[in-house]
């Protein structure tokens, strides 16, 4: 995997969040819980997303250590890589197409944590 190519970074990334758990928290802390933060604060009360994003956020970056025994270091390095692998990885999940890509990182070495 090289990491200078968006596509060696895609593996690393895909490796470190290889457990469908540690996925399903990203989806909600990295992309559904920012989306209902800015909802309730239009709804209920506007320091709403104070609360609701950060904590979604914090639960997201902590299944690195709890359920991937990884570090989230080598994802923050690149933010705007991370966002799009992100949403790439939700997008492949939702049509069915993330199998596909879990199974290209058979052979591949994955990085120590």
């Amino acid at each position: 995997m090289d990491p200078q190519t968006f596509d060696g970074y895609w593996l690393g990334y895909l490796a470190g969040h290889s457990r469908p758990s540690t996925r399903l928290v990203h989806y909600l802390g990295l992309f559904f819980a920012p989306i209902a933060g800015i909802v309730a604060s239009f709804l209920l009360v506007w320091w709403a997303f104070l609360v609701i994003i950060p904590l979604f956020y914090l639960a997201a970056l902590l299944t690195h250590p709890l359920l991937e025994h990884n570090s989230n270091k080598p994802f923050a390095d690149r933010p705007l890589w991370s966002a799009i692998a992100l949403l790439r990885m939700l997008a492949l999940d939702m049509t069915g197409g993330l199998g596909r890509q879990l199974r290209r990182l058979d052979g591949v070495a994955r990085p120590t944590p």
